[in-house]
């Protein structure tokens, strides 16, 4: 069963998070994810949804996805203490 993972964020500057994500997207798409977007809710606030054909795959990914958010935060674009995640599974789609 699918599972998605959500990551909320802020940045400093989204426009060169967006620059900084290209740098790294190879990496990134070797998590296995079926789809990773980044979504900005404004004021420096982003939202990251990826899917997962499994619970076991989003496992396996985690530590790249970790190394990816690593990078940007040594970057000083992404705030460390702003990051917060969850993970659950589709209840009903419309």
């Amino acid at each position: 069963m699918p599972v998605f993972r959500l990551t909320e964020f802020t940045s400093r500057d989204m426009s060169k998070m967006v620059e900084f994500a290209e740098t790294i997207r190879e990496e990134v798409a070797a998590a296995g994810a079926e789809f990773i977007d980044v979504i900005s809710v404004g004021e420096g606030k982003g939202i990251v949804i990826a899917k997962y054909a499994t619970q076991a795959k989003m496992e396996a990914a985690t530590e790249i996805n970790k190394a990816a958010f690593g990078k940007m935060i040594a970057a000083g674009i992404v705030d460390s203490d702003s990051i917060r995640g969850q993970s659950g599974e589709i209840t009903f789609s419309f």
